[in-house]
């Protein structure tokens, strides 16, 4: 009798042992500061982030009705604004050791861009941010949420195997022809996802150059800003430049930069001052689009300016903060370019003034 109950203690500090391991998220209600987004689109972010975070080991979402009585009365969900003693107090109150905020915002008809980041409680410093452009459809915010979930915690999830069951109908699938003409593929193997950087990192190319990881996407590709910046005119030359969309605002979602950068440098010769200067950086540095630039300042750098987190980490690494007008490659007609400030405002310059330019580089 002695023997069995000293193996039920046993067992029961070992249980507790384990229950201590596991770290408690506290999810908050999806921060919309324009209204955009949609009751049941906040709600699968939310939903999915804590199925994700609750899937990975050692981590235990906290997420329940009932947290949101708790900071109900802090205008909190609304401006996602978190003092260290609200942060400090919802993990008092839940057990929870971080805090995870995400805010949506709605960037056309059919997608969603998403920004989060978690805090510790203890400290309440952001330990890690990320971001990513996801549709409205459920399967694709599902993707979302966990390739986020991961990034945010750290853990690169452990790729799920193939049954025995499906390596069979694939093969069977194949036809003798193909397996003859393709080259052959282990049906069994799960490409790895890249995890290796985070938002705010500093990455080094091995042409020696940097940058800080201001975007990453679901594949793990993503784009760095340059440590340092430069004045320059947009072009020494009043024209059209032939091949770039003429916009009419600057926050339009693309990734064109490297296109535009191109061209003009082919239409502009020497007068394309500002996106040359960005290419002689080194090679696959370029100028951003406005799109990528107000992703950088606006959304990145949580419009900020010099005490943003991509500034903070521009800082950190030797390189200028983030401060002022910068141009952006995109072209508003022959006389203007668009230029985006700091704090996110959106305008048209005369080609020909001096103002600020960040290269950036994919990866």
């Amino acid at each position: 009798m002695k023997k069995i109950l000293l193996m039920l203690a046993m067992m029961m500090v070992s249980l507790s042992l384990v229950s201590q391991d596991v770290k408690k998220v506290a999810i908050l209600e999806t921060v919309d500061k324009d209204g955009s987004v949609s009751y049941g689109h906040k709600l699968m972010l939310r939903s999915n982030l804590a199925k994700a975070i609750t899937n990975t080991e050692g981590y235990e979402a906290y997420d329940r009705t009932d947290m949101d009585q708790i900071v109900s009365e802090q205008n909190f969900q609304r401006t996602g604004m978190v003092s260290d003693d609200q942060i400090k107090q919802i993990g008092i109150m839940t057990g929870a050791a971080y805090v995870l905020i995400a805010e949506a915002a709605k960037v056309d008809d059919d997608n969603l861009f998403v920004t989060a980041k978690i805090v510790n409680v203890e400290s309440a410093k952001t330990e890690r941010t990320d971001n990513a452009l996801m549709s409205m459809k459920a399967s694709d915010i599902q993707h979302g949420c966990e390739s986020m979930a991961y990034k945010l915690l750290g853990v690169t999830p452990k790729p799920a195997p193939i049954q025995n069951e499906t390596k069979e109908v694939l093969k069977t699938e194949i036809s003798q022809k193909e397996v003859d003409e393709k080259p052959k593929v282990d049906v069994g193997a799960v490409p790895a996802v890249n995890y290796d950087y985070m938002i705010g990192e500093l990455k080094t190319f091995s042409d020696g150059t940097s940058g800080i990881v201001f975007y990453v996407d679901n594949d793990g590709h993503g784009l760095v800003v340059s440590l340092q910046e430069f004045e320059a005119q947009w072009s020494r030359k009043i024209m059209d430049v032939i091949s770039i969309d003429n916009e009419r605002s600057c926050n339009k979602v693309d990734f064109v930069g490297k296109r535009n950068t191109n061209i003009m440098i082919a239409q502009l010769g020497e007068n394309a001052v500002a996106a040359s200067r960005c290419q002689q950086q080194g090679l696959g540095w370029y100028m951003p689009s406005s799109g990528e630039l107000y992703h950088l300042i606006k959304i990145a750098n949580n419009a900020e300016g010099e005490d943003g987190p991509i500034s903070k980490a521009l800082k950190q690494n030797g390189g200028k903060v983030i401060d002022g007008w910068y141009w952006s490659s995109s072209e508003n007609d022959d006389d203007e370019a668009f230029n985006i400030s700091d704090s996110g405002s959106c305008h048209t310059e005369d080609k020909i003034e001096k103002v600020a330019v960040r290269a950036i580089r994919a990866f």
